[in-house]
């Protein structure tokens, strides 16, 4: 049980490609009916719940999605839980980078604390408050962790993204898993037979709470297995709909953002009308992407910074090609010594288990950015 206080198989490999404009969900996506709506017209908004513990990529994948809510492609809602910064500071945060976007959209502060480990934050990657040099003008005061409130919040979602740990997220499935009814959940998350960055095997979001990740996994996988006993029931089709979708390390950090290219987004070419409403936001990825730059500059990554969230998002919603390929995914959360390692078994050979995720296997970068500066920028 979960107990958080409340204050390829061969048969299942999939391949999904999407144009970048207009974009639907993912080939083999349970949802895939549920298109991000191109035209901006209210009634067809898809709703889509961030679930952010907000550092300085959060901040880029909640700006490119508050601009998608801003032209009624979408109807965004954005809950937070702790790991990058607090998850009462994740909630300020984003209520910043949601006010620089221009947007009114609600924030709700789910868990404190991770399911059975104590809370680690990591200042040293995202700055003192989460967004670099930035400072913060929220008050975290007021958004106090409620995690029953933030997870009612996800009712109705077509998507969700998980960009933190995933405390919230087996919150929802221990006490109330009908909210996830009909939602596509992707998830940054995981490193596979790939080095991490928190230690030589985890990923940060896997390492802050390993036991709701695991515990996430076997849940919504138990879901899967009965919702496909019911289709064969009904002799439906069943193949890998329905399984989350993880982004791991193996991509993610291939997605690197270098200063000439923030100076071009500082610049831009707006009108000075334009340019002064988007001062505020300007100044916060400013100052929260130099502190980022010079953060992977002192690991040795060079004087850029790696992305990792917003092409979650834009693998969410389809909004970019990229691959995915489906296996059994395991996560280490008792030795300390492996702590949140994700390991996965693609065929089924070793733990004769079926798939219970999609794991992303490639994409563009360069197809990040371009779908990054014409809905932000364009």
């Amino acid at each position: 049980m979960i107990g958080i206080m409340t204050s390829r198989s061969a048969d299942t490999t999939k391949s999904p490609t999407a144009p970048a404009n207009p974009v639907s969900a993912p080939a083999n996506s349970a949802n895939s009916a549920k298109q991000v709506n191109a035209t901006g017209n209210p009634a067809n908004r898809v709703k889509v719940v961030a679930d952010v513990d907000t550092g300085i990529d959060d901040a880029l994948a909640l700006t490119y999605l508050a601009y998608l809510h801003a032209s009624g492609r979408i109807e965004l809602g954005v809950t937070t839980s702790a790991g990058n910064c607090g998850a009462a500071q994740a909630a300020a945060n984003s209520a910043d980078v949601l006010a620089a976007c221009g947007v009114d959209v609600p924030v709700l502060a789910g868990a404190a604390q991770p399911v059975s480990v104590e809370l680690v934050t990591t200042p040293e990657t995202h700055g003192p408050t989460g967004l670099g040099h930035y400072i913060t003008s929220a008050d975290p005061a007021g958004y106090p962790p409620n995690v029953e409130e933030a997870v009612a919040s996800w009712e109705g979602a077509d998507y969700l993204l998980i960009a933190g740990p995933a405390t919230n997220l087996a919150w929802a499935l221990e006490h109330c898993p009908d909210v996830l009814d009909g939602t596509e959940i992707c998830l940054m998350t995981g490193a596979f037979n790939y080095p991490g960055n928190t230690t030589p095997l985890a990923e940060w979001n896997a390492w802050v709470d390993p036991h709701a990740l695991g515990y996430s996994l076997e849940r919504l996988a138990q879901r899967l297995q009965r919702g496909l006993a019911q289709r064969s029931q009904r002799r439906q089709p069943q193949g890998s709909a329905g399984l989350p979708t993880l982004c791991p390390l193996n991509v993610t950090e291939t997605v690197l953002l270098y200063p000439d290219r923030l100076e071009r987004w500082l610049e831009g070419s707006e009108g000075e009308e334009v340019a002064s409403t988007r001062k505020q936001l300007k100044h916060l990825l400013s100052e929260a992407l130099r502190f980022y730059f010079e953060f992977h500059q002192t690991v040795g990554v060079g004087y850029c910074a790696q992305i990792h969230d917003l092409a979650a998002a834009m693998v969410m919603l389809g909004r970019v090609p990229f691959s995915v390929r489906a296996g059994a995914v395991e996560v280490e959360a008792e030795s300390a010594l492996t702590r949140g390692a994700t390991l996965v078994d693609w065929d089924g050979g070793y733990w004769q288990k079926p798939a219970n995720a999609k794991i992303l296997q490639g994409l563009d970068p360069l197809d990040v950015f371009a779908e990054f500066e014409r809905v932000v920028f364009g």
